[in-house]
């Protein structure tokens, strides 16, 4: 894979690489992070400039990301009047807007460059949510950079072992992006059981003041 995609980056250019990063940003399954590091090597080896690598890399990325954002935001409205499945779905969304407003930003940056597997996800998710424009693309060109700088910047120093590198931080991106998962459905459990607490005091409350 690495010979492959060095080959291909080679021949084709950093527009190359930032239509591969823009795919992989929109939910393809790329080798998105093997892609920034063979760039980072390119640019050791003097067949890139690295500045320009940055450039055309975080154009790739957040364009990746606004069509993800794009495709939320156009699911949600086209489905929010229907019945089944994808009205509820839209509905629901439409509810967690002040949620999305409240911790969405901070979610898309940490998915960015940290837990990375969920991008993607999110991208859609804060579209369909309605997180304001703006917001998703400053806190998606912060992350985004973060993300590129960090690669690039591995990929230049390790440039000979860059598939062992790649395999390494893949293995932690998936690993971090599980706990983020299982935080999260402990969290939505966590608030069920309060509910069905509250629910059940307040059910009990109820019940002395009919007797009476």
């Amino acid at each position: 894979m690495t010979d492959t995609l060095l080959e291909f980056l080679t021949v084709y250019g950093l527009p190359a690489a930032a239509l591969v990063l823009a795919i992989g940003q929109a939910g393809a399954p790329l080798p998105t992070s093997l892609a920034l590091l063979t760039l980072g090597a390119l640019s050791a080896n003097g067949d890139a400039v690295l500045a320009l690598a940055f450039i055309w890399a975080l154009a790739g990325t957040v364009s990746g990301d606004q069509a993800g954002f794009v495709l939320g935001r156009y699911l949600a409205q086209s489905a929010e009047t229907r019945p089944g499945f994808l009205g509820s779905l839209a509905r629901k969304a439409r509810k967690a807007e002040p949620s999305m407003e409240r911790w969405g930003s901070s979610s898309v940056f940490f998915t960015r460059w940290l837990v990375t597997p969920l991008g993607s996800a999110v991208n859609i998710a804060s579209g369909a949510a309605g997180l304001s424009w703006p917001v998703f693309t400053a806190w998606s060109v912060l992350g985004e950079a973060l993300w590129i700088s960090i690669y690039l910047g591995l990929g230049y120093s390790f440039g000979s072992n860059i598939e062992m590198l790649a395999g390494i931080l893949g293995n932690l991106s998936m690993a971090l992006a599980m706990l983020a998962l299982a935080a999260f459905l402990g969290w939505q459990l966590m608030r069920g059981v309060r509910k069905a607490q509250a629910r059940t005091r307040q059910g009990d409350k109820i019940e002395p003041d009919r007797r009476r």
